[in-house]
């Protein structure tokens, strides 16, 4: 995730929190970045007992002031937003790049949907700042399932073009050029994500594919290979075409030799 981003997580137990914010956190505090954990019925304790368990140290960071772990005290919209604001702040004053947020949603049961609205309006004009950027968790334990639909449809507005987010990756559609861009993590587990949609792009779009890599972070041989073999496959009328494409991920590619592979171009 980069500053301005702004995401949800849905969870039934803490194994389905993890993949989402051990990376978050542990990313942001080997990073450049700040965290602030907001927690609401979980004890502060509790959360710091669990990023511990996550590999986090949580001692470290929070003695040289680089992981805020606070219980909310009050639930006004306003004043949530403010005191994010006001955190962001601070933190790039301190030499930040960005703050990272997370914070329990259960305080959404009681005060109702309408000023969970007012509060995501607000923490994503924070966002938009460029100053912090932030993961939102909704408990399914908590939340009757038509109210839970309906929070997180507000709190996230319906990305037409999104084609898959997972824990490491995130595809979209693209037009003019026609394709996908992808963003996070390629590895041996996600490369098959990506594998599936590359499928289904070329279906989708009868000329050249085009693939913006530009936010790729990591890329491993298993996703080599599924740009290669979706390349080789499209036949001798079209072409698989990278780009923009990350400093790391050419240099990979030509270091195995794969930058030549048939029906592949790199673009600039």
């Amino acid at each position: 995730m980069q500053p301005g981003d702004h995401r949800s997580v849905a969870y039934s137990d803490e194994a389905e929190l993890e993949p989402v914010l051990a990376p978050f956190i542990a990313e942001g505090l080997a990073g450049a970045d700040k965290v602030l954990y907001l927690t609401d019925v979980t004890h502060p304790a509790v959360v710091t007992g669990l990023l511990r368990g996550w590999g986090v140290d949580t001692a470290g960071a929070v003695a040289s002031g680089r992981l805020d772990i606070r219980r909310l005290e009050a639930f006004d919209p306003g004043a949530m937003v403010a005191d994010v604001a006001a955190e962001a702040e601070q933190a790039r004053s301190e030499g930040y790049r960005a703050l990272r947020v997370t914070g329990e949603m259960s305080w959404a049961v009681r005060v109702g949907t309408d000023r969970l609205a007012e509060f995501e309006a607000g923490i994503q004009r924070v966002y938009d700042t460029g100053a912090a950027l932030g993961v939102c968790q909704f408990d399914k334990r908590l939340f009757a399932p038509g109210m839970l639909a309906d929070l997180l449809r507000r709190h996230r507005p319906d990305d037409g073009d999104l084609l898959l987010e997972t824990a490491l990756l995130r595809i979209r559609r693209t037009s003019g050029p026609d394709g996908i861009q992808v963003e996070g993590e390629i590895d041996a587990t996600s490369a098959a994500d990506l594998a599936r949609q590359l499928s289904r792009a070329t279906r989708a779009v009868p000329g050249d594919l085009h693939v913006d890599l530009d936010g790729v972070t990591f890329i491993d041989l298993a996703g080599l290979r599924a740009l290669v073999d979706t390349a080789k496959g499209l036949g001798d009328q079209r072409e698989l075409v990278l780009g923009p494409v990350p400093d790391h991920v050419n240099h990979l590619m030509r270091l195995i030799g794969w930058h030549t592979a048939p029906g592949l171009r790199i673009d600039f």
